[in-house]
């Protein structure tokens, strides 16, 4: 019996001995596979937008008809509605207040005069003398004030409409003056609306109004673009010699539309006045003609 175990265990021995000189080159290597991508999940499918019940607001001159919920646009934009240019305005738009273009250019700028005087000093004034048309005086020009208002007690309130009232004063003091006595030439002009070429009419030849002392001058103002009669008192209430110094004194008032700038008083050589036959108002201008404005003080 134990002769038995011992030949059962060599032969195990060997067996394991053998085993351990095996070639690995001869076992053949394990088939590679490859690993399979993972299948991409499906795409959600979108879900539709709800229908825009579309609240509009409408065109503007900018833009067409635009949904306030969604933002979508149809139509296109409305054309402007313009306004004409005026002399106080340019030509806007009534619906979106777009500006194009400038106010109209008064037509004293355009027919090449300046005003040159204001309100508060003396200017040289140089005019003929009454006896003898070739001989000139030399004084002094000055528009005292300028005031501003509704009514008083000499002068009904007008709706719409405003007083302007000044006082030119005119002071001579030379030699052929108190020998020849003096003439002197004003009136009043529209700086907007002035035309050189329309016809020079003087105060006795307006209109009287129902404005005690007032008349209504025969030419409209515009302003802003609507035409308004305008009124005009005209007095000297000064003319007389004080020591060696002579004193013309004229008041002017006019009532016009509130807040209208374009009144413009003249005085200018009275040479420049013929007296005779049909004559356009630029005839009473020369190069030493004085021009005040009644509100603006430049222009």
């Amino acid at each position: 019996m134990k002769f038995r175990i011992s030949i059962i265990l060599l032969t195990a021995f060997f067996l394991l001995i053998s085993g351990c000189s095996v070639n690995d080159e001869n076992i053949p290597e394990p088939a590679q596979t490859a690993t399979p991508r993972p299948s991409p999940s499906p795409e959600p499918e979108p879900e539709p937008k709800p229908e825009c019940d579309h609240f509009w607001k409408p065109p503007d001159c900018h833009n067409p008809y635009i949904c306030f919920d969604c933002g979508e646009t149809k139509g296109f934009p409305t054309e402007h509605v313009r306004i004409d240019a005026n002399f106080q305005e340019a030509s806007f738009c009534l619906l979106c207040g777009d500006i194009n273009g400038e106010p109209l250019e008064p037509g004293f700028i355009s027919s090449g005069y300046t005003i040159n005087a204001t309100a508060g000093r003396p200017y040289e004034y140089t005019t003929i003398t009454e006896r003898d048309r070739e001989a000139t005086t030399v004084g002094a020009a000055t528009l005292l004030y300028i005031d501003f208002f509704e009514s008083d007690i000499d002068y009904p309130q007008r709706a719409g409409y405003e007083y302007i009232s000044t006082r030119l004063m005119i002071t001579f003091d030379d030699e052929n003056a108190a020998q020849n006595g003096f003439r002197y030439l004003t009136g009043q002009l529209d700086f907007f609306g002035f035309d050189s070429g329309e016809a020079a009419v003087i105060y006795d030849t307006f209109e009287d109004s129902e404005i005690p002392g007032f008349k209504i001058v025969n030419r409209k103002l515009n302003f802003f673009g609507e035409d308004y009669d305008y009124y005009m008192k005209h007095t000297q209430i000064q003319n007389e010699w004080i020591g060696n110094i002579s004193y013309v004194v004229l008041e002017y008032i006019f009532l016009v539309p509130a807040g209208y700038d374009g009144i413009v008083i003249y005085l200018s050589n009275a040479a420049n006045w013929t007296e005779t036959g049909s004559r356009v108002i630029s005839d009473n201008f020369d190069d030493e003609t004085l021009f005040f404005r009644l509100r603006a003080q430049t222009g």
